[in-house]
């Protein structure tokens, strides 16, 4: 056991201590007299005088550990005490024997009650529930999202922590990352505590399950529990779950293993055969449906933390229930699917994806759907450039966080043919590609410093229509028509012609896509 379970179930009566291995198996307790050798698999137990007088003939080579009974508590100054473990307390004999008699025999009684009952083969649920009966406290096991994977079935006394995970199943983002930063703040500790506003003291130890997947354990202290040190029990507790936990966590853990793993060959285009591809997603957790589309969720800076991410799949899941989604990287990768073909908008709450994306501080890119399961990748990659030209461009405003590929096709189209162009000639001045006029247009507004370019494009989205393009671009009517007139002075556009009107409308998105998205002026 450790040394530190006893001294922090006494520290209010500890003097002096010195303290060299703190983890020591005892075979019993014996009180010091005049013993001729002194053994170091025993705890010791004597007054001080005598202790320190028989700790001069042990060698120095030895461990001994001791718990002196203190004669005058201003004589308690300890010598140089070499490899041993002395304590000093204002106990007397009588009452320091005692105290840590009561003390091991409780311990051994959690250590050997628990142990049995792994034995005998109990659940995981009723591990648990005979570890919180012993102690009168509540004690939960979260997964990486903060999700309740089993908690004690009693509530021994109200607590917030307990409440949120037995109403809602999972932790508030603020609890979640009072827990992360715990765990920040003490990066060598497996076992650590925190107190809320109210004086509510928590214990948190780590598992972990494998290499890549970490179970919290949760405990909340019983307010009425004096000289019981939590943190050592919970951590012996964790000791003797941990094998359990993995063996009831092998399902859920392969199943995100399963999922990561086809996301990876899928886009590693590895899988293209739609046999294979039909093979591994009927091995996925949950059933897919007719269309299947891809979503992507990036958070605008990297996750310090995997769990802040593994906690943000947890909240998705509550927006896209019995959808397949694994963790790639640092973006969330969901396989969304419905049965009917959609008509615009797939068939998910918006909104809620747009909130959770504000809260995240992260965006989303979706695809559009397809019953083409060898089209899979194909949909993937719309979706990792729906995000990754939405971030850059936002078509509708700075603050937009769920990108649609439907608003961001035309970028896309014109996306690939400068990819093309670059590659086959070697620059990327798209000057080239832009209608003559829209370059005589943005001369006369770079020498004006006039946005006449804008007006043409509003002016053509809006159908040709002066009352819409007035009201889009907060503009009096008269203002846009004046600049039309001037647009037309300039370059005589047949806008009547509609092969005519698309073709500046691209010209402008070309515009746009090379200097908002590349970064790049056109040399005009």
């Amino acid at each position: 056991m450790d040394i530190m379970y006893i001294l922090q179930s006494m520290e209010n009566t500890i003097l002096e201590q010195h303290i060299t291995q703190t983890d020591r198996e005892f075979q019993g307790i014996i009180l010091l007299k005049n013993q001729a050798k002194l053994l170091e698999d025993y705890l010791y137990i004597g007054y001080y005088p005598d202790g320190i007088r028989l700790l001069q003939a042990c060698p120095d080579t030895s461990s001994i550990t001791m718990f002196l009974a203190a004669e005058d508590v201003n004589q308690t100054r300890l010598p140089d005490c070499k490899n041993h473990n002395i304590i000093v307390s204002a106990l007397d004999l009588f009452e320091l024997y005692n105290r840590i008699n009561i003390i091991l025999c409780n311990y051994r009684y959690w250590s050997s009650t628990l142990r049995e009952a792994l034995c005998d083969g109990l659940t995981l649920p009723q591990l648990l529930n005979t570890a919180s009966e012993m102690i009168h406290s509540q004690i939960y096991f979260l997964n990486s999202g903060f999700k309740l994977i089993v908690g004690s079935p009693k509530t021994y006394f109200e607590e917030p922590l307990g409440a949120e995970l037995t109403s809602h199943g999972s932790l508030p983002f603020a609890y979640a990352q009072k827990i992360q930063d715990t765990f920040a703040a003490h990066p060598k500790d497996s076992c650590c505590s925190f107190t809320l506003d109210h004086g509510e003291l928590y214990f948190i130890c780590r598992i972990q399950t494998d290499s890549h997947h970490t179970v919290t354990a949760l405990l909340a202290v019983n307010p009425q529990s004096d000289h019981t040190d939590f943190r050592h029990l919970l951590m012996d507790f964790c000791d003797i779950a941990a094998h359990t936990l993995r063996e009831n966590l092998e399902l859920l853990i392969n199943q995100d293993a399963v999922c990561a793993q086809f996301f990876k060959d899928l886009t590693e285009q590895q899988l293209t055969d739609e046999t294979q591809i039909a093979k591994r997603l009927s091995r996925l957790a949950y059933p897919v449906k007719n269309f299947c589309a891809f979503i992507l969720i990036r958070p605008e800076t990297e996750p310090q933390h995997n769990e802040n991410l593994s906690y943000l799949m947890q909240q998705l899941q509550s927006i896209f229930p019995e959808t397949n989604m694994a963790i790639c990287g640092s973006d969330i990768v969901i396989l969304f699917s419905q049965e009917e073909r959609p008509n615009g908008r797939l068939d998910f709450d918006y909104d809620r994806l747009t909130a959770l994306m504000e809260q995240f501080q992260a965006h989303a890119g979706v695809s559009n759907a397809s019953r083409q399961r060898s089209r899979l990748y194909t949909l993937y990659s719309i979706a990792s450039a729906t995000i990754r030209i939405g971030c850059k461009l936002h078509r509708f405003s700075e603050n937009e966080r769920v990108f649609s590929y439907e608003d961001y096709s035309m970028y896309y189209i014109i996306d690939l043919c400068a990819s093309k162009y670059t590659e086959t000639l070697h620059h990327n001045d798209l000057i080239y590609l832009i209608h003559p006029s829209i370059i005589k247009i943005c001369r006369y507004d770079a020498a004006h410093k006039s946005n006449l370019r804008d007006v043409l494009y509003y002016y053509l989205l809006c159908g040709c229509s002066l009352h819409k393009t007035a009201a889009t671009m907060y503009m009096h009517r008269n203002t846009v028509m004046n600049k039309l007139n001037k647009i037309n002075e300039i370059a005589e556009i047949p806008l009547e012609d509609g092969y005519t009107r698309h073709r500046m409308i691209m010209s402008c998105l070309i515009m746009r896509y090379y200097e908002d998205y590349l970064g790049l002026t056109i040399r005009l």
